[in-house]
């Protein structure tokens, strides 16, 4: 005859039995969620018009979210390491006087995970919050490197700095990319469903624009700054590739804008030639030679 065990004689055992079963459930609970793609739940971090007072490393381990403004003074260095995630409330914006380094390192041969900008809204659209601001520091050190910045008004508004703007994409902005008085080198970006792509101005400084997709934007790139340095760019497919906005002429040679058609490609090109567009006295663009074929590497590089 067979005796029912009493548990009660047994405590120990059952309950070292009861947890073991518990792990192993909680441990397949977890192990499915993964398989789903449910994302582990990380510490949120809010930050509503705030001021560095330290140097500061974000990582993916945090989400973030910025409300009104997030100023990094002079001395102090905000980094934003790859794979991490910044949202953005309505109008939040950053005023960079310090240093901000985004993404890969420029040192890094490969590009690691891509940081991502956006604003903090389950139905973006362009201009949901202001961007960056780079405010008259003369600083040469930030970079932004493997970054999405999406739906902002000017995604990246530099005055009189130079960061370094690389392998990135800026989509869905009213601007991407603002150069008043910048030494900025901006390559291998996709550019692409902006307003305006890029705007130039501040005649003493020279900009370098190479190997860049500039698609689909309104403007592609305005220029007011005739020392900027433009070539092998895709231009494709913009409302205008180019507009000229300063009497001086403007040389962009070695580009590709879609066609070797000159009369294509002075249709996509505003200056003196377009007087009937125009209503103030601009220079002329000179193109030749151009590129006879897309450039096929241009734009973020894996």
């Amino acid at each position: 005859m067979k005796y029912p065990i009493n548990i009660m004689k047994y405590p120990i055992v059952i309950n070292s039995f009861i947890f073991l079963t518990l792990c192993l459930f909680l441990f397949a609970c977890g192990e499915a969620d993964k398989v789903n793609g449910v994302p582990e739940k990380k510490d949120e971090i809010i930050l509503s018009d705030h001021t560095l007072s330290t140097d500061e490393t974000w990582t993916p381990a945090q989400s973030y979210t910025i409300n009104g403004e997030l100023r990094i003074p002079p001395t102090v260095e905000l980094e934003i390491t790859p794979g991490t995630i910044v949202n953005f409330g309505v109008d939040a914006y950053v005023v960079v006087r310090g240093t901000l380094k985004i993404g890969t390192p420029l040192s890094q041969t490969v590009l690691d995970d891509f940081v991502y900008l956006s604003p903090n809204s389950g139905s973006p659209d362009s201009g949901d919050w202001r961007g960056f601001i780079f405010d008259h520091t003369h600083d040469v050190d930030s970079f932004f490197r493997g970054v999405v910045i999406e739906n902002a008004k000017i995604a990246l508004d530099i005055k009189t700095a130079s960061p370094t703007i690389i392998d990135s994409l800026l989509q869905h902005n009213d601007t991407a990319i603002a150069l008043d008085g910048s030494n900025s080198i901006i390559l291998h970006n996709r550019i692409i469903n902006n307003e305006i792509g890029i705007i130039t101005i501040g005649r003493q400084t020279r900009p370098r624009i190479e190997k860049n997709n500039i698609f689909e934007n309104n403007s592609g790139i305005i220029c007011e700054n005739v020392q900027s340095i433009i070539k092998y760019n895709n231009l494709e497919r913009n409302d205008f590739s180019l507009r000229l906005q300063v009497k001086f002429d403007l040389n962009v040679s070695d580009n590709w804008w879609g066609s070797t058609s000159e009369k294509i490609i002075d249709e996509l090109i505003l200056d003196s030639q377009d007087s009937n567009l125009i209503t103030k006295p601009v220079g002329t663009v000179t193109y030749q030679p151009v590129s006879a074929l897309h450039f096929t590497d241009a734009g973020p590089r894996e």
